[in-house]
């Protein structure tokens, strides 16, 4: 009996300039959460382009994608 084998094919893509790899296929939602960031408190940008928070499960990401996440400072 033979297990079939799954290649999962990955993506590199930028986090804030660092280079991360992904699954193929992973959202921004996946990066952000693989990655460790608090998705609170921060704006989001694909490529030069904001991606509302409302839209991050739903925005998929492609190989050579750079994302920008901006963390929202509070004071006076």
């Amino acid at each position: 009996c033979s297990i079939p084998i799954t290649y999962i094919s990955m993506m590199t893509i930028k986090l804030n300039d660092t280079e991360i790899k992904l699954p193929e296929g992973s959202s921004l939602h996946e990066a952000l959460v693989s990655a460790n960031v608090s998705l609170t408190g921060i704006a989001t940008a694909v490529n030069g382009t904001v991606v509302p928070a409302s839209q991050r499960d739903s925005h998929m990401l492609a190989n050579g994608d750079s994302i920008l996440i901006i963390k929202a400072f509070y004071g006076g």
